[in-house]
């Protein structure tokens, strides 16, 4: 028969094993958001983009050349930024409200930026769920441009609608060659742990 010691070790390892969860990141749903807003209310919800994203801006006040002296030449001098959002950066739920008669929330990743019309603006498809609509713009520069997690031509996102026009709200995406749309989703992180105890005993055999 097994000793007291092992049934003991037995026992604790089958309370850490249910104990124990993992942290999955899943797309933020509207039943998910509601529940976060009865039971804690979103400030304490961090919240986080499915894939880099990287808002180029333009300065505004580029100054532009253009000569012809037996050929052409066009320059430009500025000073261009780029805010970059890692996937795990965390982002803080300003204002829920709708866009067009569909939900939608006001995000912030960056702490410089706590007023909703500085957010990202991520509006539910007719999936439920929530995609980016709207990079901000910045005082002193142009519209950005937007990419997703590459600042390469075919990485550029654009305003576009997910399955026909009839829906009420763009979103910003990549249409592939293949039909395929790339977006940008908002997700959370979400840890499940199952508590319940489970004694557990060796039978040990008749003989």
């Amino acid at each position: 028969m097994p000793s007291s010691r092992t049934l003991q070790l037995l026992t604790v390892a089958a309370m850490a094993a249910t104990a124990t969860g993992c942290a999955k990141r899943l797309p933020l749903t509207p039943k998910e958001l509601d529940r976060v807003k009865t039971e804690a209310g979103v400030q304490p919800l961090r919240v986080y983009t499915s894939k880099h994203v990287i808002a180029r801006y333009r300065d505004a006040n580029t100054a532009q050349q253009y000569t012809v002296e037996k050929k052409i030449q066009e320059t430009s001098s500025g000073a261009d930024n780029e805010e970059f959002t890692r996937r795990d950066d965390s982002g803080l739920i300003l204002k829920i409200d709708e866009l067009n008669g569909d939900p939608a929330l006001w995000v912030t990743f960056d702490a410089r930026f706590s007023k909703p019309e500085d957010a990202m603006i991520f509006v539910q498809s007719g999936d439920g769920i929530f995609r980016l609509n709207h990079v901000p713009e910045r005082e002193g520069f142009r519209p950005p441009e937007v990419f997703r997690q590459r600042t390469c031509k075919k990485c550029k996102m654009k305003n576009g609608r997910m399955k026909s026009l009839a829906e009420a709200n763009d979103v910003l995406l990549i249409k592939k060659p293949s039909g395929k749309l790339l977006t940008i989703d908002l997700q959370v992180k979400k840890v499940v742990s199952d508590r319940v105890k489970t004694k557990r005993r060796r039978a040990g055999g008749i003989d």
